[in-house]
Formats: structure tokens, C-alpha cells, sequence
């Protein structure tokens, strides 16, 4: 049988680098940045260069017996670049960023193409002036701008290279407030981003045009120009929209319904310029210069050609990280072709992740980075034993069986990652993909030849040819996507469940390679701690029961989760409203199945065994909690767990809990901040405890079993 491609000893030196510095980056996630902590990594960082520079000028490498302390020293450096690196634009370490001063003014560059989204302009700022009481002050620092502007879907008023001078009004990126919901602070801060600030049009003054990165400038106003022609010949929207995304890397205004069917069908890559589109474009033009490998100098001549075009490609499509990961690894395998050098896949892949990280240390957390390399690499391990298992000789079976067994690999690589932040898994993904590849990659061909003929009757035949396969391969995704259990969702797996997942799938291809005794039962270990985890996971969810009062703002949204249900109480119209969507369901589907979770509408009355809905009090179990949002008197006593106050009430809390006792004030995000104030104030000297959900995370009760 057809053995994985092997790990030889020696053979993978940047795997030894890339450990060493992807430690060092991890490092600094888990602490938190601190000036006196990278001084010291700073220091022992400059001592280890010291020494192995020392080591290398006295001994000459002639002594072996230091060979073992001068790696070490190696990735002691290493190590201690990724904690230096991914701390040193962070406000706590930079002296010179802007949030550590008082300024009225910021001047800034626009460091990437706006993204446009309702009227709104979304783009990083990257603060290199600020003026203040001492003049104008050169900082540091990037700022998330949102600008409102009513005409900013048909001419936008903001570029890539603009410089901009704004009012220093801006505010640190919130925390998630509700359990299980998007961080977006660490995502921004993934980006070197902490702060961000929301401005009309009117309050920004453009001082400039073309201050940023020449190359990228170039490369963004030659994409425009791109999808300026296939705004020419594809004239359905959605059409245009997965053409511009597949092959430019467009952030085109792609529907909901379209972007959800490529989710839900295990598609979504496709849309994700990535390795496959790179690999095309190598391949394409390594076939058009196929007459340059006889002789040594043709080949140099061909591979940078290559060179040229792959990168030139990378750019043209925003330098996204798998882009540059299939870049980097396409561009070591071409290296080591040209020179006549053994290529290593395994030493590629490190090579290529360590110098991405060199480059770009916060990287290591980007979900597209880590599944592009997960995906490889189920890839190259599993593949050859699919391939084994499908072998066959016929002409037309042995692509099809190649193609499972890349595609199954790919899954197994970034499957379990995948589920672990998206807590979905695509039932239908080996077929959907087999029905996509070859007309995604029709569409890619077709792009490209759209993009390289002049205008003429040509470029319409291929424009429509073009726009007739797209809308092919969404009318197949749609099918796809209303078939039974297309998605199972609510799958909430932790960071343990994942390592067992790929210890399972790395021990039972190891089992099937080698037909070890050892490996099956490292299988049967695997399989038994994923099923006693998964049955503790499930008694906890059936015991648990709680009360969530989540922080949606102005509105309101209760959740009640008990015996495998769980209920949101809220004002919001459905369980598909965005809101509720991305800010309540997520934490109620890591505790019960999606199917499980039930709407009370307000203000309507409801009953079941567990809950009962009547005039704004709820009933769980042996728990009451009333919703309060009006000045209104009640004649008789009334006993409540919890009283939820909304909507600015004017009456006294004193004079409310005459008539409504009470044990737990919450006060939610309607209230504004000087009702707030008064009601914690009145709390106090009623010695009730209060909790403000304003600016701050959800309210949870667990109750007893």
C-alpha cells in the first residue's frame, strides 16, 4: 500500500525553526503585554545573538562538541522574536502610539481598499501625525474607521493611499458581551488594531492621494480595472460577484443567500482565492513555457518568470495569508527544480509558514492561515493512502478517485479546526466539491481568458460562456444545500476535541499504512476518550439549566435553557434576525441542539411544562422574572427572582419595590447612562443587588439541578 510521504531526520530544519517561533508568538498570546516582560525578552535576545556570534568567530564551527549549544541558541532567538515581534506595536509597549496622548486631530494614511457595506465605508487608518497642545507630534498606531456617507455605494469617497485628517474621536474595540459571540476585538487586534471611531464624511479632510505602498497601489488599481471588464460582460449581479471573488479576490457584494449556500455546502473555499487558484496560474504559465526546460539557462529564465507571475498574482488578489502560504511553498518547490535541488515537502511547508511568520508573526492566528496549512497536510499524509485505497486503472475512474481522495484528506487536514470555529459540518461536501471542482476551475480559465482578450465578439462569446457557468454551479449549490441534513449545525467541540479528532484520524492512517498492532490501539485509546468526553459533554448539557440575560443593546433577549431546550424571550422579530443570530444563538447552541431552541415572542402569553409567559413574567421552573419598561403601579404585592428594568422608568426603585420585591435588579442597555446611575445608586441604599448590562457582558444565573 502506498505509504504517506515520510519524515526523515535532518531533512526539516525550518520544521525546528518554525516550532521555536511559533512558541514565542503563542507565548505572547498567552501573557499579557507588559513593558518590564519585553525588556527582559528583548535583552535575552540580544545575549543570544552575542554569544553565537561569539561562538561562530572563536571556534570557527570546528569544535562539534558547541554544535548542540549553538542550536540551541538558534531557537533561542527564534523564539524570542516571535514574543518580541507580536508584542511590539501593542499600545503598551509602543511609546509612540496614538491612544498614550491627548490630541484633537489625527493624520493617517489608508492602508487598504475600504471595504463598502449599507452605506458605510469600512477601512484601517494607520496614524503616522497627531496634533495636540504641542503642535503636530509624529505617533503611531492603526484606527478601524467607519464613515457614514450617504453616496458612498456608487462613488466611494475614500481610496487606498488616501492621507486623511480626522478628529481624534475614537473609543477601544469592545469586548464580546454574550457568551460564544465574535470576538472582534481580538480579530482587529490580530490586525494591530485597538481602537476604532465612527465619523460622517463631512468631519474627514483629504491632504493627500497615492501615499501608500506603490506596489499595492498598483496592484488594486489594475484589479479594478479587472473587475471594471467583467462589470462589462457579466451582467447578472451574482455572476459577477463569485467572478470577481474567485478570480480577483474581490470583496464583491455577494448575496446572503449565495454566500451561505457555498458555507453550507463545504464549498467555501472555492470563493477563498487560495492554493488551487495559485497552483493554476503556475500551471498555466509553466505550459506555455514548457519548451524552456531543455537546457539550464531556459530554466533560470522560466523560473523567474514563474516567480514574477505567481507573486504578481498574490498581489493582484490582496497577499491574502493562504495565498501567500501557496506563494511561498510554490516558490521553494520552483527553486529547487530550477537548481537541480531535491525538493522536501515537509521542509517546504516550514519554510514557507516560518518566513510568513517572520513577516507577520499574528499570522499564527488567522483561521485562514491555519486551515490552508492543516488542509495541505492532510493533504500530503493522507492522500497517497486514499489513492491506494481507490486505485484504479481506467482513464476516467482514476482522476475521479484522485479527486476523493484529495478532497476527503483536505477535510480530514481542516475539518476538525474548521468545526471547532464554525460548529457546522457540511454533510454533502464530497459531493458538492466533486460537482464544483471542474466547473470552478471552467470558471478560472474562462476569467483569465476573459480578462486577456480585447474587446470584441470574442470577449462577449466568453463573458456569456463565463456567466452561464457560474450561474450552473450556483443553481447546483442551491440543490445541494435544500437536500436533508445538508448542515448539521450547533456542533460545539473544544480545543481538546479537536486534538483527539486528529489523533484518531493520524493513528487509523497510520493503522492502515503499516498494519501496526501499536496503532490500533492508539485508535481504540483515541476513540474511547472521544466518547467518554462526549458523554460527559452530554450529561452536562442535559443537567445544566440557567437564565442568560443577554447585552443586545436597546432590545431584549432572555434566554431559558433547561432539560435540552432552551427558550429566548425576546422583541426581535424571528430566530434568522441578525441580531439573534450572531449574539444570542451562539450561546445557547453550545449547551442544546439548534432544532431545540424555541421563540416567545413579547407580550405574548406561552406555556409548557417548563416556562410560562404572562404579562411580561416569566416562570422557569421554580425561578420568576419579570420584565419592567413602564411607569406603571401595581395594587398588589408581587415576588420576583429577578426584576429586569428597561426603557428609563421614571419612578423611584424605593417607590417600585413597594409593590415588586425582588432579589436581582439587572438593568439592561436601554436605560440610559444617568437613569443607570440613579437606579445603581438607589440599589445600594436598598441593598439589592444590581447587575448593568450596558457596556458589559451578559447577565447568567445557573440554577439548581
Amino acid at each position: 500500500m502506498k505509504q504517506p510521504i515520510p519524515i526523515e531526520k535532518g531533512h526539516v530544519p525550518f520544521a525546528r525553526f518554525l516550532m521555536a517561533l511559533g512558541a514565542g508568538i503563542t507565548a505572547s498570546y498567552l501573557c499579557e503585554p507588559h513593558w518590564n516582560t519585553y525588556a527582559v525578552i528583548n535583552g535575552v535576545q540580544v545575549g543570544a545573538i552575542a554569544t553565537f556570534v561569539y561562538m561562530v568567530l572563536y571556534t570557527w564551527l570546528r569544535r562539534q562538541r558547541y554544535y548542540g549549544f549553538m542550536g540551541f541558541l538558534i531557537l533561542l532567538i527564534f523564539f524570542t522574536w516571535g514574543c518580541r515581534s507580536a508584542w511590539q506595536t501593542h499600545p503598551e509597549i509602543d511609546r509612540l502610539h496614538f491612544s498614550r496622548g491627548e490630541y484633537r486631530a489625527l493624520i493617517g494614511r489608508v492602508v487598504d481598499e475600504p471595504a463598502v457595506n449599507n452605506g458605510y465605508l469600512r477601512f484601517p487608518l494607520e496614524v503616522i501625525q497627531a496634533y495636540g497642545r504641542e503642535g503636530v507630534t509624529n505617533v503611531t498606531g492603526k484606527l478601524m474607521i467607519t464613515l457614514a456617507s450617504p453616496d458612498s455605494l456608487s462613488t466611494p469617497t475614500v481610496a487606498y493611499g488616501d492621507e486623511l485628517l480626522i478628529p481624534a474621536r475614537y473609543q477601544e474595540v469592545p469586548p464580546p458581551y454574550n457568551p460564544g459571540q465574535l470576538d472582534y476585538r481580538r480579530y482587529l487586534a490580530n490586525k494591530d488594531i485597538w481602537h476604532q471611531g465612527y465619523l460622517s464624511s463631512t468631519e474627514v479632510r483629504k491632504l493627500g492621494a497615492g501615499k501608500g505602498n506603490p506596489l499595492v497601489a498598483t496592484a488594486l488599481k489594475w484589479r479594478k480595472s479587472l473587475v471594471t471588464k467583467f462589470e462589462r460582460y457579466l451582467p447578472d449581479k451574482d455572476a459577477l460577484s463569485v467572478a470577481s471573488t474567485l478570480i480577483l479576490g474581490y470583496r464583491a457584494d455577494l448575496s446572503e443567500e449565495l454566500l451561505q449556500a457555498f458555507s453550507n455546502t463545504g464549498t467555501i473555499h472555492v470563493l477563498s482565492v487560495s492554493g488551487m487558484h495559485v497552483v493554476i496560474v503556475f500551471w498555466l504559465f509553466s505550459k506555455l513555457m514548457g519548451w524552456m526546460d531543455g537546457k539550464r539557462k531556459l530554466r533560470l529564465v522560466k523560473f523567474i518568470i514563474l516567480l514574477i507571475a505567481v507573486w504578481s498574482y498574490a498581489a493582484l488578489t490582496g497577499f491574502s495569508p493562504s495565498v501567500l502560504r501557496a506563494a511561498m511553498m510554490i516558490s521553494f518547490v520552483m527553486a529547487a527544480s530550477a537548481f537541480n535541488q531535491e525538493n522536501r515537502i515537509y521542509n517546504s511547508i516550514s519554510a514557507s509558514a516560518f518566513f510568513l511568520l517572520l513577516y507577520e508573526p499574528k499570522f499564527i492566528a488567522d483561521i485562514g492561515f491555519q486551515l490552508s496549512y492543516l488542509a495541505v497536510l492532510g493533504i500530503i499524509f493522507m492522500a497517497p493512502l486514499w489513492q491506494a485505497i481507490l486505485a484504479s486503472n481506467h482513464r476516467l475512474v482514476r482522476p475521479l478517485g484522485n479527486y476523493i481522495g484529495m478532497s476527503v484528506s483536505a477535510q480530514a487536514g481542516a475539518g476538525p479546526l474548521a468545526t471547532y470555529y464554525f460548529h457546522q459540518f457540511p454533510m454533502y461536501f464530497l459531493v458538492a466539491n466533486l460537482f464544483i471542482a471542474l466547473p470552478a476551475s471552467a470558471i478560472m480559465y474562462l476569467g483569465f481568458v476573459l480578462l486577456i482578450l480585447p474587446a470584441g465578439i470574442w470577449a462577449t462569446w466568453v463573458g456569456v460562456l463565463l456567466e452561464k457557468t457560474i450561474l450552473f454551479v450556483n443553481a447546483v449549490l442551491y440543490r445541494i444545500e435544500q437536500l436533508p441534513m445538508a448542515t448539521v449545525r450547533g456542533i460545539w467541540i473544544g480545543v481538546w476535541d479537536s486534538l483527539l479528532i486528529y489523533l484518531l484520524f493520524f493513528s487509523i492512517t497510520l493503522m492502515m499504512v503499516n498494519r501496526s498492532k501499536s496503532w490500533f490501539y492508539g485508535t481504540l485509546i483515541a476513540i474511547a476518550l472521544m466518547v467518554c468526553t462526549s458523554t460527559i459533554t452530554g450529561f452536562q448539557r442535559q443537567s445544566q439549566r440557567e437564565i442568560i440575560v443577554f447585552n443586545v443593546k436597546r432590545d431584549i433577549a432572555v434566554g431559558l435553557i433547561g432539560n435540552g431546550d432552551a427558550w429566548i424571550y425576546s422583541n426581535l422579530g424571528s430566530l434568522d434576525n441578525r441580531t439573534i443570530q450572531y449574539r444570542v444563538l451562539p450561546g445557547l447552541e453550545r449547551r442544546v441542539s439548534t432544532d431545540r431552541i424555541h421563540l416567545v415572542q413579547q407580550d405574548s402569553s406561552y406555556r409548557t411544562e417548563s416556562v410560562y409567559v404572562k404579562d411580561r413574567v416569566i416562570q422557569f421552573g421554580d425561578t420568576r422574572l419579570m420584565v419592567y419598561d413602564e411607569d406603571k403601579t401595581y395594587g398588589a404585592q408581587l415576588e420576583v427572582d429577578i426584576l429586569l428594568i428597561r426603557n428609563n422608568p421614571r419612578v423611584s426603585l424605593e417607590r417600585l419595590i413597594k409593590n415588586i420585591r425582588c432579589k436581582q435588579l439587572v438593568v439592561d442597555g436601554s436605560n440610559h447612562r444617568f437613569t443607570v446611575d440613579r437606579l445603581v445608586q438607589e440599589a445600594e441604599a436598598n441593598d439589592i443587588p444590581i447587575y448593568v448590562l450596558k457596556d458589559n457582558f451578559a447577565w447568567t444565573l445557573t440554577l439548581p439541578d
